[in-house]
């Protein structure tokens, strides 16, 4: 009797993985990341070079795009919290991946407070409502 593949034990390994792997593995795909050693690409916690590595461009322009949203739009704190949490470091760690798994570091959750604190801003720190 022919045995049906669908049906068998070894089929559940080739499940659909869930929504949040596929999200984790596009981000990791996207190919920035954030590097380990402080130095020129990495000041702080190394999203504006990974992101200035990605886009072939000078760290310094990116980190002072980062400072000019924070100023003017007030979205700055909030992209850089983000991009934190989700670009991966050197090792393949993700902060929002590790925090969605019960794995919740101190800086994920420095990520979130900047997202947090920005939200509190509102307008920037500079305070101009530019309606962007």
């Amino acid at each position: 009797m022919p045995t049906d593949e669908t049906s068998s034990p070894s089929s559940t390994t080739s499940a659909p993985r869930p929504t949040a792997d596929r999200f984790f593995a596009g981000v990791r795909s996207w190919g920035a990341v954030r590097s380990l050693d402080l130095g020129r690409d990495r000041w702080m916690a190394g999203v504006a070079g990974a992101l200035a590595r990605r886009w072939n461009a000078d760290p310094l322009l990116v980190r002072g795009g980062f400072v000019l949203l924070t100023l003017i739009g007030g979205i700055g704190l909030a992209a850089y919290g983000v991009a934190w949490a989700l670009l991966p470091d050197a090792r393949g760690r993700l902060e929002a991946e590790s925090a969605h798994r019960g794995d919740v570091s101190a800086a994920f959750v420095l990520a979130v407070a900047l997202v947090v604190v920005d939200l509190f801003l509102g307008h920037g720190l500079l305070g101009l409502d530019l309606n962007l």
